[in-house]
């Protein structure tokens, strides 16, 4: 049985009677597959395959990809085939001349004029370290031209069925490279998805050569060092673990192919990132998380009752001076949501479901200072405002430096809400009880990444700058956690839904409002001013750490509001 994510809503809608078990599982990994695929900014392509039912997960699976040393895994292929025909020895011994001594990954570039090395110790240098000396050597072997060689591989992998998958050069060889325009756009190599998993399928099932070689092949790669991409989010108690694969990696290029093999569960797997270039400075990064997360994602698919409900949970922390964060993906985050399937129109501009509304990510910063409290875990959650995202948020306004700034004990979550669009919506933030998911997904997060251990909520803060005002006001009407929510911050973010925060203020006389505002909303804090008139709650009109509520007038400009004055107020707010 084949599922193609891409298409799988069409699928769903002619076979739900037939499948019904597929309607709840699938929609989600067609989200989860594109909002990686946005992480790094680029083209990705994968394919998962249970090895024991014939199940199959697959995103863009038949599109080409460059393969980097990815095509080391063919070129290995073709070498055993020609050994077990006697046509290569491979204890042979061959001498790395300065031809074949190039640079980029591996450890021979390195060695001694001349060294000399047995072929078949040059193939576990191909795979194990990438080294592309080594792998010159094997290519070397395999025909008398330079054509030949290609050839070779390249005949190998059609007979087999691989009908994308071409070796177009000797790696780092710029004297042979050709100006194809295959070789142009995809380097030194070219594979699908598909072809991949066909590859590693038979592989398993011992129909390359022979059984013993497969078996061969398989040990190789299981002792591969490079293992940030497909091995790096699976469960380390998986019974029998072990990860048989192939990485590359250049310029915006990551690759990784290879099989998750274990007593209960056999997948060959494939990924591809393509054209990876935002965020500039960790694009690369991110695609590999993206390969890791796509492949714990398939193994939860297929064997969901050994792992967690929320495989999102690995996350990738990055470290900066005053904490770490990092970036996950959360079934319960705003988006997507039923109020935006068919996107979202705003004068003359629209604003569609895909890019817009698919992406489920919060970026979590925890400070050095952080200490978890047996009473419970403080949290800070902000939701951004129009035309904007979270990872902009965090780079643009300072909000992690402010936090660790103001040695406040908390974790701030930074959520994404419509990605890029002129929309105040609050997807999931609307909904009866959407907030307290939220938070308890978060809590179980941190609590599987041992940052913290089986605290509970302790107080709450919700802060919106601009347009984030709608979900951050109904997080605290609607939400489900308006006793733990101590503070709200409104940055130039008091819009509409005045009302909605009164019953808010009278539940606790500690509860505390912090607004500042611009000329241009002033007329809605007038009217918010005449209700807390009207239901006798106090306010000053400047900044008092002891008043309840603070509708703060400024000249300061819209986006200016939030500099000194987020840390202003987390200082604050832990004076209760």
């Amino acid at each position: 049985m084949k599922i193609y994510i891409k298409q799988l809503f069409i699928i769903l809608c002619l076979c739900a009677v037939a499948l019904p078990t597929l309607l709840t599982a699938q929609p989600p990994l067609a989200d989860e597959m594109r909002n990686l695929e946005k992480s790094f900014g680029g083209r990705f392509g994968f394919m998962a395959k249970n090895l024991q039912t014939g199940e199959v997960i697959a995103y863009h699976e038949s599109e080409k990809y460059p393969t980097a040393s990815l095509i080391k895994l063919p070129i290995m292929v073709e070498f055993f085939h020609q050994a077990a025909e006697g046509r290569v020895d491979s204890l042979q011994e061959v001498m790395l001349t300065e031809t074949n001594r190039v640079g980029g990954s591996g450890v021979l570039q390195h060695f001694s004029r001349n060294p000399v090395i047995r072929l078949i110790d040059a193939v576990l240098l191909m795979i194990v370290v990438s080294d592309n000396s080594a792998t010159n050597l094997v290519i070397d072997a395999l025909g008398q031209t330079h054509d030949a060689k290609l050839l070779a591989v390249n005949q190998r992998m059609q007979s087999i069925g691989l009908t994308n998958t071409r070796l177009w050069n000797k790696v780092m060889a710029w004297e042979t490279k050709t100006d194809s325009s295959e070789s142009i756009r995809y380097g030194v190599g070219v594979s699908t998805p598909a072809d991949m998993v066909l590859l590693l399928e038979k592989l398993y099932r011992g129909a390359l050569a022979d059984s013993l070689v497969c078996r061969k092949m398989i040990d190789i790669l299981a002792a591969q060092e490079y293992n940030d991409a497909m091995p790096r989010l699976l469960p380390a108690e998986i019974p029998g673990l072990r990860v048989a694969h192939k990485t590359g990696g250049v310029t915006g290029v990551r690759s990784d192919a290879g099989l998750v093999l274990s007593d209960h569960l056999d997948l060959a797997v494939a990924a591809f990132c393509d054209q990876a270039l935002f965020p500039a400075a960790s694009a690369e990064e991110q695609a590999q998380l993206a390969i890791a997360t796509a492949t714990r994602l398939a193994w939860d698919h297929f064997h969901p009752e050994q792992t967690a409900p929320t495989p999102s949970a690995a996350a990738d922390w990055n470290p900066f001076p005053g904490g770490e964060w990092a970036r996950v993906f959360l079934e319960t985050a705003p988006y997507p949501h039923l109020s935006r399937q068919d996107g979202w129109r705003y004068n003359e501009h629209f604003f569609s479901r895909d890019p817009h509304y698919i992406d489920s990510s919060a970026v979590i910063i925890i400070p050095e200072q952080f200490k978890p409290d047996p009473e419970g875990i403080d949290l800070v959650f902000h939701f951004h405002g129009w035309n904007n995202d979270n990872l902009s948020v965090l780079e643009k306004f300072r909000l992690p430096q402010q936090l660790a700034a103001s040695r406040r004990n908390a974790i701030l979550v930074l959520m994404q809400g419509p990605w890029h669009a002129s929309d105040s919506g609050g997807g999931k933030m609307e909904d009866q009880g959407g907030f307290r998911n939220l938070v308890e997904e978060v809590m179980v997060l941190l609590q599987r990444e041992k940052r913290i251990q089986n605290q509970g909520i302790g107080n709450i803060i919700i802060s919106a700058h601009s347009g984030g005002y709608r979900p951050a006001i109904y997080a605290v009407s609607r939400g489900g956690l308006m006793d733990k929510i101590s503070s709200v911050f409104l940055f130039d973010a008091f819009y509409a839904l005045t009302g909605e925060l009164i019953p808010w203020l009278k539940m606790d006389k500690t509860h505390r409002l912090r607004s500042i505002y611009t000329e241009h909303l002033a007329e809605e804090h007038r009217i918010f001013m005449d209700l807390l008139s009207q239901n006798r709650i106090g306010f000053a009109d400047t900044f008092k750490p002891k008043a309840r509520v603070v509708l703060e007038a400024t000249s300061e400009c819209h986006n200016c509001v939030i500099f000194g004055r987020f840390q202003r107020w987390l200082e604050e707010s832990a004076m209760r």
